[in-house]
């Protein structure tokens, strides 16, 4: 069966391979951090420090994407990405690896990531027709899970066969090979050819003032980023200390980590092809309120199932449940936000436009890893789930409230 074209595919089959890797990664490097630091306010301060590069970062490859050759730059940030994260295996392997190398890495990575994830994924609109980009962004989405879910099935045989160091090595080759498939694709750019009179200085400045103010007409656009950067502060304690959470609620070691990973991916994978299939008759404002809502519904039960009772096999089921319908409404809110985004962005707009949204919505993750360093280590990890729960939960109902009648373009 074909899907969509081609070039598409390879886009596609890029996007799996570098989810496979960045899987098994995710695993082994949160384990790794865990085991090395053991304290939940180290953990919070690393997880804080690595998103800051992206914002100071961002709004400049927003630009370069724009007036500069998307494939070359991805192509290129996946090579740099390879490099770094094999250097990190061998001072691991080697029993070279300290903390502050941890920081150091987690900042060059999220260098090279933040000047190449514009250009990555505005490729996609340049590959496919209008009509398409709803299905387009679903099944990239669900090819991403696909790479994902098998990385995390085998992340705890490879940690344990070849250990944390070749695992994150395998992460270093999926980079290499997404490259080369990224370099094969024939791509040519939609946007409109930008005029450089000025000086390329001044140019580069004003192009990014430009995302900004087109931005600045997007009222709804803007609303929506504001609640994803309150529901990312919200979160950020459940993306730091999932491995405390797995050793202390479930009892378990680093496989607890895959359990739970998995499940939430599975339900990604579920809500990424029923959002292919019925995503366009879906109101986007009430698929937007209705899955932010019930992502933190999921997170506040998560911080429940401690004191539901239930232990053994039975609390596993219970996260692992919590956790499926947690991934499962995730595309429920990313695929109608791309489509729109899409469809009310001119081409020669959408890197920088991408670039300018990725900083509103990720503005708020530094502070959520500076808080969770300030409160981790005098809280019980369940409560702050709770707490945060049900700070995402009055946040989304807020917005469904105030944004309900919205009639969109």
């Amino acid at each position: 069966m074909k899907i969509i074209n081609k070039n598409y595919q390879k886009l596609l089959f890029a996007t799996v391979i570098t989810r496979f890797g960045d899987a098994i990664d995710t695993i082994a490097f949160s384990w790794l951090v865990y085991v090395m630091t053991g304290s939940r306010a180290l953990m919070g301060t690393i997880f804080a420090v690595s998103i800051i590069p992206n914002l100071i970062i961002l709004p400049f490859s927003g630009v370069i994407a724009d007036i500069l050759d998307k494939k070359i730059i991805t192509v290129l940030g996946d090579i740099a990405r390879a490099m770094s994260v094999a250097l990190l295996a061998i001072l691991y392997f080697y029993d070279a690896l300290a903390v502050w190398h941890i920081f150091m890495f987690v900042i060059v990575n999220s260098i090279f990531e933040s000047f190449s994830d514009p250009s990555r994924g505005s490729m996609l609109q340049s590959l496919i027709e209008p009509d398409d980009f709803v299905k387009g962004s679903s099944y990239l989405q669900t090819g991403s899970t696909l790479g994902s879910l098998v990385g995390l099935s085998m992340s705890g045989f490879l940690i344990a066969s070849i250990g944390i160091s070749g695992t994150i090595m395998v992460d270093a080759v999926t980079f290499l090979l997404s490259g080369i498939v990224i370099l094969s694709i024939k791509f040519v750019d939609k946007k409109e050819k930008v005029e450089t009179e000025e000086s390329s200085k001044i140019q580069f400045f004003t192009l990014v003032k430009e995302g900004v103010m087109y931005l600045k007409d997007k009222k709804f656009l803007v609303s929506v980023l504001v609640l994803s950067a309150f529901i990312n502060f919200s979160f950020v304690p459940y993306n730091v200390l999932r491995p405390v959470f797995v050793v202390e609620v479930l009892k378990l070691g680093v496989e607890g980590l895959s359990y739970i990973s998995v499940a939430m991916l599975l339900g990604i994978l579920s809500g990424s092809l029923i959002m292919g299939k019925f995503g366009e008759k879906v109101n986007p404002i009430t698929a937007l309120g209705f899955g932010f809502a019930m992502l933190a519904i999921c997170y506040t039960i998560l911080g429940i199932a401690k004191y539901t009772g239930l232990e053994g096999f039975i609390l596993l089921v219970f996260v692992l449940a919590a956790n499926f319908f947690f991934g499962f409404f995730i595309p429920v809110i990313t695929a109608p936000l791309r489509a729109i985004t899409m469809r009310e962005t001119k081409p020669e707009m959408i890197g920088r436009l991408s670039s300018i949204m990725s900083i509103i919505s990720l503005c708020a993750i530094p502070l959520g890893g500076v808080f969770v360093s300030l409160v981790g280590d005098s809280i019980s990890v369940s409560i702050l789930f709770v707490l945060m729960g049900v700070f995402a939960l009055t946040i989304s109902s807020r917005f469904w409230f105030k944004h309900r009648k919205v009639v969109l373009t």
